[in-house]
């Protein structure tokens, strides 16, 4: 598939799994702020966030990547728990 940086501030190891299982070339970093660095020094097919830390939050770890490299896909993966239920109920 292709080289795929994988940010993660806490454990995904499902994500990770699911990837290489896809044939995945995984670059696991921490935060949001590795991710830039990284993406700095090195050319990634795509970017997969599930979680970025504290240092800098989901959307601006996303704007500084898409300045990096405009091409690259960025893939953000949310949990189900994490969205508001009652928002969904009403919607529905």
């Amino acid at each position: 598939m292709g080289k795929i940086m994988l940010v993660c501030s806490e454990a995904c190891d499902e994500v990770e799994k699911c990837l290489l299982a896809a044939g995945c070339w995984v670059v696991k970093v921490g935060d949001g702020q590795a991710a830039v660095s990284r993406a700095q020094r090195e050319i990634f097919d795509a970017v997969v966030l599930v979680s970025t830390g504290k240092g800098m939050d989901l959307a601006e770890t996303v704007f500084n990547l898409r300045d990096i490299n405009g091409s690259m896909q960025i893939i953000i993966v949310a949990d189900r728990g994490d969205m508001n239920q009652s928002a969904i109920t009403k919607e529905i």
